[in-house]
């Protein structure tokens, strides 16, 4: 499972923090060797959900691309 948490840092004092934003990406197993598929859960500010677990990812080329794109298929997927 690949983990993203966003955080505010009012102006720049680590003890303010606060968690504005969660991704989860897990790989399905529904993938072959070359090409995996996922899903994901993302929620924002107060746990509010901007999707969960019926955004999917297929047919992503995981020995030929990063995570950051794989982050970056996920939001254009929400957003689009």
């Amino acid at each position: 499972m690949i983990r993203i948490t966003v955080e505010i840092v009012p102006y720049g004092i680590e003890d303010s923090k606060k968690v504005i934003g969660i991704a989860k990406i897990w790989n399905d197993l529904t993938g072959a060797k070359t090409t995996g598929n996922y899903k994901y859960k993302v929620s924002g500010k107060k746990n509010k959900l901007l999707r969960n677990g019926d955004g999917r990812i297929t047919g992503f080329k995981r020995k030929k691309e990063n995570v950051w794109k794989l982050i970056y298929l996920v939001l254009k997927d929400i957003y689009k």
